[in-house]
């Protein structure tokens, strides 16, 4: 009987373990019925690891990477772990790399869960964040892929989870402790070495910590320095680690600065343009943009895209240019950047984010996606009349910054200003792209949908949400899956 109550007491617990379960084995599933190359960018992750698994540290560019765009100065720690893994266990085939890619998404489940109990205090409220979580359609897909968003999913994760840590152990004054923020310092400077969005996110942790603890920076830094020149091993050993990752982002990022005058350099700036045009996105980009710029007709360009390795991307670039070519010939006038922040999440981002886009997709319709944008709306609603602004609602207002402050910086900025530059109103526009984030944006939805009611609408507002998330995934998916799925992608 006792066993029974303690098991009672923990239904929650059990609840989550079991959804975990059903996520990993949804992963395995998809990692050994999908086709290689057909999860996004997949097979030219596995050629970058590849070459990487044949050398003892780096590599250059070479005639075997050309086809893979440019491998030197850009982020690289996914590609070097995975081939010192690969190495290791003596094959590169894309089974074995899902598999470890796999071993990532159990990571990344362990410290969200943690996570959780940091930040959602209601035992409802936890099951349906991780029903949420493990219930994304694209988010498991991608889990079950190569795929450098994987570690960098993780690091983001990671990241955010030390933040809050630190913060919320420093509500007594002088309680914050200094090995959070150290490890929030690496897990943010291992994610820049791992993919390039990572510099928006960064900035965006950045202005959280420091705004959080504007008053009292001082003696966190001076009670960071004392623990390190007093303290134990561990805090030692995070230093020395600390220090390395400093010194590996500036000899990437700060090198390219003195060297290209960029952050990250253009393919172009660093080979011959005969060479970058071997890379399919290069290729794809150039030809764009030569048509924009009336160095190549219409037609010469739509002969030009024949010559794009990726039957996708070959495609990608006709949309392309019949896009250029209906601006030019209509010249509407540009959205403003709400608009066009409003439009992607419609357009882009919701569809690619509860359906599938990669080199096969299964995007979902606006009438198959109201609901997920109801529950959103109704989270977003909730949150601005129920946040509290005396202080008991900081983390939360942190969350919330992270979340709006990294979208605005991707899609407010980034890709507005591609938009502008291209007239392509969803170039470089997809969903996975959020999943730095994803976590946060579930928690804040978890917490606000639930917070304003009593037991019995939390629990049916609760089973409605997880019904349509658990319904939206895996059962979809089966039910539009074709034989097509499991065949390769070249």
């Amino acid at each position: 009987m006792a066993a029974i109550n303690r098991i009672a007491q923990r239904w929650d617990l059990w609840i989550i373990i079991l959804l975990g379960l059903y996520f990993i084995g949804r992963l395995l599933y998809f990692a050994f019925t999908v086709g290689p190359g057909v999860p996004p960018d997949e097979m030219t992750h596995i050629g970058i690891i590849r070459l990487y698994a044949d050398t003892l540290f780096g590599i250059d560019n070479s005639a075997a990477s050309l086809r893979y765009g440019l491998v030197t100065h850009v982020p690289y720690l996914y590609y070097f772990l995975m081939g010192k893994i690969a190495a290791l266990l003596g094959s590169s085939d894309y089974i074995v790399l899902r598999m470890v890619n796999i071993g990532l998404a159990l990571a990344f489940l362990v410290v969200a869960y943690r996570l959780s109990l940091l930040m959602l205090k209601s035992r409802l409220m936890r099951v349906l964040f991780f029903v949420m979580l493990t219930n994304t359609l694209m988010f498991s897909f991608l889990s079950a892929s190569v795929n450098y968003d994987n570690l960098a999913n993780l690091l983001a994760l990671c990241a955010i989870y030390f933040l809050v840590r630190y913060l919320s152990s420093s509500e007594h004054p002088d309680s914050a402790r200094p090995a959070d923020l150290l490890l929030f310092l690496i897990s943010t400077m291992l994610g820049l070495l791992t993919k390039g969005t990572f510099l928006m996110l960064a900035p965006v942790l950045a202005a959280v910590w420091l705004l959080s603890r504007r008053q009292m920076l001082r003696a966190d830094l001076q009670r960071l320095v004392q623990e390190i020149r007093l303290g134990g091993g561990y805090i030692r050993s995070l230093s020395v680690v600390m220090l390395l990752c400093v010194v590996a982002n500036l000899s990437l990022y700060g090198a390219n600065l003195v060297q290209y005058n960029r952050v990250v350099p253009g393919c172009a700036q660093v080979l011959t343009h005969e060479k970058c045009m071997e890379n399919r996105i290069y290729a794809r980009n150039w030809i764009i943009s030569q048509y924009r710029l009336g160095r190549l007709s219409y037609m010469e360009a739509w002969r030009a895209t024949e010559l794009i390795r990726h039957p996708g991307d070959i495609a990608h670039a006709k949309r392309l240019l019949n896009n250029v070519r209906q601006y030019q010939m209509t010249r509407p006038e540009d959205l403003n950047v709400l608009d066009y922040m409003h439009l992607v999440w419609n357009q882009a981002m919701k569809p690619s984010i509860f359906g599938i886009q990669a080199h096969r997709s299964m995007l979902r319709s606006p009438n198959e996606l109201w609901a997920y944008g109801l529950v959103c709306f109704a989270a977003l609603l909730l949150m601005v009349r129920t946040l509290r602004f005396d202080g008991s609602d900081r983390l939360w207002l942190g969350m919330a910054g992270i979340l709006f402050g990294y979208y605005f910086f991707l899609v407010g900025y980034y890709n507005y200003t591609g938009y502008l530059q291209h007239h392509a109103l969803l170039l470089g526009v997809q969903g996975r792209y959020l999943f730095h984030l994803l976590v946060p944006a579930y928690l804040l939805m978890a917490e606000f949908l639930l917070r304003p009611f009593p037991k019995w609408g939390q629990i049916t507002v609760a089973v409605a949400v997880a019904g349509l998330f658990i319904m939206g995934d895996f059962p979809y998916y089966l039910s539009h899956v074709t034989e097509a799925w499991g065949t390769a992608v070249g």
